[in-house]
């Protein structure tokens, strides 16, 4: 074996060697149905939401931070050469008062107007999910940061 010094000619080291090498080609088929059991208990597990007020034409209402995460995701998601990595809600309360999305862009995609495509979105996204009549989100509450540049797929 690698890590015990000596020529390994030992024969208890020849069991070890041969159990270790039968290890490696074992699979626990067991492990299969386990793993789709756990997966399914993290999926059904209950998130922390945050409450984020909106206002359409019959009233106030609210609406949780995940789905309007999970929009301004797609939403980021669909400008081209952009992908969103992360979106983080800043509230006051129940109000919305700022966006951090952090994305990735391709290489060598223009910075600048591709950051501009973002913050449209993502202004546009939250009046679409928040109602036209919700206190409005200045563009300039909204910041995009280029967290990573990919290269263009060959």
């Amino acid at each position: 074996m690698a890590l015990t010094p000596g020529s390994g000619d030992d024969p208890g080291t020849a069991v070890v060697d041969r159990a270790a090498s039968a290890l490696r080609g074992y699979t626990d088929h067991g492990w299969t149905a386990s793993s789709q059991r756990i997966l399914q208990s993290v999926l059904a597990a209950t998130r922390r939401s945050r409450p984020v007020r909106a206002h359409d034409g019959a009233g106030v209402f609210h609406v949780s931070d995940q789905v309007v995460t999970s929009h301004l995701q797609a939403a980021v998601d669909a400008v081209d050469g952009v992908q969103a990595t992360h979106v983080r809600l800043d509230l006051d309360g129940d109000l919305l008062t700022s966006l951090l999305v952090t994305v990735a862009v391709r290489y060598p995609e223009p910075v600048h107007p591709l950051a501009e495509s973002v913050r449209r979105a993502a202004y546009e996204t939250v009046r679409s999910v928040l109602g036209a009549d919700a206190p409005p989100l200045p563009a300039a509450r909204i910041d995009v940061h280029i967290g990573d540049v990919d290269e263009r797929p060959a």
